[in-house]
This record gives structure tokens, sequence and C-alpha cells, in this order.
């Protein structure tokens, strides 16, 4: 677990590609993209449903570990149109009755408002906790933005010309980009200046490193 401090707030940054913020008992995850492997299953490439069913069980721990009150999803929390996962997502859901559930639609997010919050989710286009905003795409605001969206990875360099590139959080001067919690989801690779704070995922570690010296 590593703890950074923004705008006065204490956020615990998990490797699980999440965060906890202390104030607000609130749990921050960004991008799961379930209902993927199901999108991809009816296009003919077998994908099985377990790698969605694998994220839950993280989320599931996160829960367990951290006992928010609230669990805000960054966008793009379903990938596709309804499909079975969906149905799978709610049962799960059900197992929660004293945590909040909040959506901030992302791109991915077409399922009709009508069936999201049917499945107990409070569903929105921007949440504004002071000092904090939280949106699905990077904005520019009187706030300090979270953001998720673009699957954030920064490529780190080691011995012998090898490189991987790993999730991060990037944290800004106004805004920080949450990395993407789903397993079944790519990396964009990022740039980072010396005036950022950038934190990478490696297997169970978070791990804040200098990018102008990698």
């Amino acid at each position: 677990m590593t703890i950074v401090h923004i705008k006065g707030e204490e956020l615990q940054l998990s490797s699980e590609k999440a965060f906890f913020w202390q104030a607000q008992q609130m749990l921050v995850i960004s991008d799961i993209h379930l209902g993927k492997a199901g999108h991809f299953r009816k296009h003919g490439i077998p994908i099985s449903m377990e790698v969605h069913m694998h994220d839950l069980e993280r989320i599931e721990n996160l829960i367990e570990s951290f006992r928010p009150k609230q669990v805000v999803f960054l966008g793009d929390l379903f990938h596709s149109d309804l499909n079975d996962e969906w149905w799978v997502f709610e049962d799960w859901i059900t197992r929660h009755p004293t945590v909040k559930f909040v959506l901030i639609k992302g791109n991915h997010d077409i399922l009709p408002d009508q069936i999201i919050r049917s499945a107990g989710l409070v569903v929105t286009d921007r949440l504004e906790l002071g000092p904090f905003s939280f949106t699905h795409i990077q904005e520019e605001d009187d706030y300090y933005n979270f953001s998720g969206h673009i699957h954030p990875g920064f490529r780190v360099r080691g011995f012998a010309k090898q490189s991987v590139t790993l999730p991060c959080f990037l944290f800004r001067a106004d805004s920080a980009i949450v990395p993407a919690f789903g397993n079944f989801t790519g990396l964009a690779k990022i740039k980072a200046s010396k005036h950022d704070k950038l934190y990478v995922v490696a297997d169970t570690e978070v791990i804040q490193i200098n990018p102008e010296s990698i």
C-alpha cells in the first residue's frame, strides 16, 4: 500500500489498480470493461467469462480490505450491449447492500440508465466532492480532477535495453489519471514530466519512480 497526499487529503494507492480516499471512505475504480469477453464471444472469438469473474473477486477483496461506504466507478464499467455478464455483475452487487455504488458514465457505458439503476447503482456524468472532481475523461475545472479512460501505462527501462510497460497512476498539478482496473484491457503509453508524480504498479507493489531517470 502506498499513501499519497493531494490537496490535503490522504489517498491509499492499491496494487490492484484502485485507490481509497480515507476521508470519504470511498473506493475508486476505473475502466473494468465487464462484458468485453461476451462481446468478443458474440463475434466468434472464444474469450472466457472467467477474466471478469477474477476482476469481481479483486473488487470483493478490496471491499473486504477497506470497508468503503461507497465505491465509485470512473466509467467504462460495462464494455458493450447487454449480455450475460451484466446479470453476473447484478447478482454480485446485491451481496453488498450496505455499500453505495456510483457509476460515472464512460464512452463504453451504453446500457440504458434504467438497467444500470435497476442493479442499484447511482448514475451520473460527473461527481464533485471538494477538493476533487471525478469524471471518465479528464476535465479542467476548479477542482482537482480524477479521470480514467486512457488506461495509462509507463515504459520502464532496465539493463541490456530491456523494458516493460506497466500500469500507472499519474498525478499532475491539477489532475490525476487512474489506471484501468480490468484484466482484459490494454495500456496506452504516456509521458510524464519532472513536475509529475508517477506511481507504477508492479505485481503486488505500487512504486513511485522519477520519470526523468528512466
